[in-house]
């Protein structure tokens, strides 16, 4: 990629205004100022970046994949009666009713990411199996987890737990790497002192899996924590060693 603006994140996040980038093995090689000779250059493919910006990619941190079709179906609500009315929803995921409609957002979901320049994604859902295919066909980075929940709905935490297995143990480090498995206990007002215990065992027995979790969400997150025997959600989440 010749004579495009190159933003990078190096040290002092340089930016070439007229740069090229070197690929090699689908590997970035070199980084430097454009030379006058660049679009000549010996290469499978050569692209013409003038007019545009190369960057990495960008990082969706937080999501729930397969709600991307429901979205705006929840606007007028706060946070607490939009929960209250997806428990219902979360359930009807759980079973496998509506897989054709998670696959369906998880697709869309992935084109929207391609568009705007996001590369990874870390998600959060009741069936996250339906996201690794579509994520690794694409070529895009995705981390992914099962809910974990004793509070928040009527299944059993050992399925639950299982389900975390089993979906790491097939998935985790798949497609080169770019799928990685995450431990996602739900939040910290519907997760029991007990299952958060467990979680810390699960997370000292898959150590390359990362924790992901909603964390003092809600003004109650501190209240549930509290009946759970510790001073607050961090101080909870520390005795239990996460």
């Amino acid at each position: 990629i010749h004579d495009a603006y190159v933003l990078t994140v190096d040290d002092r996040n340089h930016l070439y205004e007229r740069g090229t980038v070197l690929v090699e093995d689908g590997r970035i090689a070199e980084v430097r100022t454009s030379q006058d000779d660049d679009a000549g250059i010996a290469a499978d493919r050569v692209i013409d970046g003038e007019g545009k910006l190369v960057m990495p990619g960008l990082v969706n941190a937080h999501t729930h994949l397969e709600m991307t079709p429901l979205f705006g179906a929840f606007s007028d609500m706060d946070l607490t009666e939009m929960m209250t009315r997806m428990t219902a929803l979360y359930d009807d995921f759980w079973t496998g009713d509506l897989d054709y409609l998670i696959e369906a957002g998880m697709e869309l979901a992935a084109v929207n990411f391609l568009r705007g320049g996001v590369t990874t994604v870390n998600s959060m859902d009741a069936r996250p199996r339906a996201g690794v295919d579509a994520y690794a066909e694409t070529g895009l980075r995705g981390f992914f987890g099962p809910s974990i929940s004793d509070l928040f709905w009527d299944h059993p935490v050992d399925e639950q737990l299982d389900r975390f297995r089993s979906f790491t143990e097939q998935y985790h480090g798949s497609y080169d790497d770019r799928i990685r498995a995450t431990l996602c206990p739900h939040d910290d007002w519907s997760v029991s002192g007990e299952l958060w215990e467990e979680c810390a065992d699960l997370a000292a027995a898959y150590p390359e899996t990362m924790v992901h979790t909603h964390l003092l969400e809600l003004e109650e997150s501190n209240t549930v924590a509290r009946s759970s025997g510790g001073d607050g959600s961090l101080e909870l989440l520390d005795e239990v060693g996460l």
